[in-house]
């Protein structure tokens, strides 16, 4: 089955600073000596919190809901990042209404039942 996301390649240098958007279920890969993330503020009960990953050469994180991040990479390097694509908004109306495979030929269909 082909891959369902999109890669992109972010290098950063030494102490830079990077912001950007992602869609919930995206996948980080730090590929430097380690780089650290800060995820869009949330609301949890009456505070907004706003939560900090380190990630290390190699370490990755998927990130439950969509939002703006911070990256940091203090000694530079890359960061990998996977974004799932988009599905159509008639996506889930396409596979209810799809069809099996051979119609009427296909295997345990019987006429008269």
């Amino acid at each position: 089955m082909p891959a369902r996301t999109t890669t992109q390649t972010l290098p950063l240098a030494a102490g830079q600073h990077l912001q950007l958007w992602l869609p919930a279920g995206s996948q980080l890969l730090c590929q430097a000596p380690h780089m650290r993330v800060t995820e869009s503020a949330q609301w949890q009960a009456d505070r907004l919190v706003s939560r900090q990953t380190r990630l290390n050469d190699g370490e990755r994180m998927v990130l439950a809901q969509e939002g703006w991040i911070g990256v940091l990479a203090p000694q530079g390097g890359e960061l990998l990042c996977l974004r799932p694509l988009a599905r159509a908004w008639y996506a889930p109306l396409a596979a209810l209404f799809r069809l099996p495979r051979g119609g009427r030929n296909a295997p345990g269909w019987e006429a008269g039942r």
